[in-house]
């Protein structure tokens, strides 16, 4: 083993990104509003914590500004407008918008 601890860093990513993916898997599965505001917290501390960003939508179903789950319909407002995505929390009136350039996949 290095001495540096390279290895063990990998490692810890590789858990890191592991765990992210396990949460965004719990997070499609329930609709309880507790467990998705967990996980949207807990995938948040993972990624700051370890340089790690979200996959996919997956960054677009987070308020920013109140760190909750957005549920369409439920505690959140999409709206697609001249070729942006419109993000609008109702628990915070935090509105994200995305311009045509944004990743889809």
């Amino acid at each position: 083993m290095p001495r540096n601890g390279r290895s063990s860093t990998h490692n810890k990513k590789a858990t890191a990104i592991k765990a992210m993916k396990d949460l965004e898997s719990t997070m499609l599965a329930n609709q309880d509003t507790t467990i998705l505001n967990s996980a949207t917290s807990l995938i948040l501390r993972i990624g700051k914590r370890h340089g790690i960003r979200k996959s996919g939508y997956f960054g677009f179903s987070i308020c920013r500004k109140c760190k909750k789950a957005l549920i369409p319909g439920r505690n959140s407002r999409l709206r697609i407008r001249s070729k942006s995505l419109k993000i609008s929390c109702s628990d915070c009136k935090a509105v994200r918008t995305l311009g045509p350039s944004f990743a889809r996949d």
